[in-house]
């Protein structure tokens, strides 16, 4: 009889936390490994990298100076991570479990599907300009994954048709700014999946009455 089926109460999100994680436990001091288990979390998939200096750390993970230079030299010491670059910090390959990518090629990837969400929406009437790339960058540094990024639009877009649907003047969306700050909102912690899919259908409904009202031009962009 096979054994029942795991289910995840939230699919995105994860880190695969393999044999390697369990080595760094082993090795790591309690300090050393707590660091090691956030940078994990947040550092890039594609390249095991976080772009952050070591008071940025320290204010990340609420610790001083004190507890966060000799628990992050450690980590060096050992050859768990490296500086990178003078504020990119990189987990070794033997402690990441994915295939790791160069940063320039897990970069334009994230910019080509950025861009293809981001222009999907009728309401957003833009050329994904270069002020729209050097943000996504920084989301893409932050770990702003593309889910959490479609989720964010998806959730300005719904607000944006209700409005406009109710007598806003049809102004269109035209930078991926407008967006930038919904990530925080969509990045809480507790929100099923199932709320992101209502969010989408939403979105869909709300669109085609505005495409019904406006024509297959949508909203006419203004300065």
């Amino acid at each position: 009889m096979s054994a029942p089926r795991l289910v995840l109460k939230q699919s995105t999100g994860w880190f695969a936390a393999g044999w390697q994680f369990g080595e760094a436990l082993r090795e790591l001091s309690d300090a050393a490994f707590k660091l090691f288990a956030w940078l994990c979390l947040n550092a890039d998939r594609h390249t095991g990298q976080a772009r952050i200096t070591v008071p940025e750390l320290s204010e990340a993970l609420r610790q001083p100076l004190g507890w966060t230079e000799p628990a992050l030299q450690q980590l060096v010491d050992q050859g768990v991570c490296r500086w990178a670059e003078a504020d990119v910090l990189e987990v070794h390959d033997r402690y990441w479990p994915y295939e790791k990518q160069t940063p320039g090629q897990g970069q334009q990837d994230y910019l080509s599907q950025v861009r293809r969400i981001l222009l999907a929406p009728a309401c957003v009437r833009s050329s994904f300009t270069p002020a729209d790339e050097r943000l996504a960058l920084d989301l893409c540094q932050r770990g702003v994954t593309v889910v959490q990024l479609q989720r964010a639009i998806w959730l300005g877009c719904t607000r944006k048709y209700i409005a406009m649907l109710n007598g806003q003047p049809p102004m269109p969306i035209t930078s991926l700014r407008y967006f930038a700050g919904l990530v925080d909102e969509v990045r809480q912690p507790g929100t099923p999946d199932s709320y992101w899919e209502h969010v989408r259908r939403k979105t869909a409904q709300l669109e085609r009455p505005w495409l019904n009202r406006t024509g297959p031009a949508g909203v006419t962009p203004t300065d």
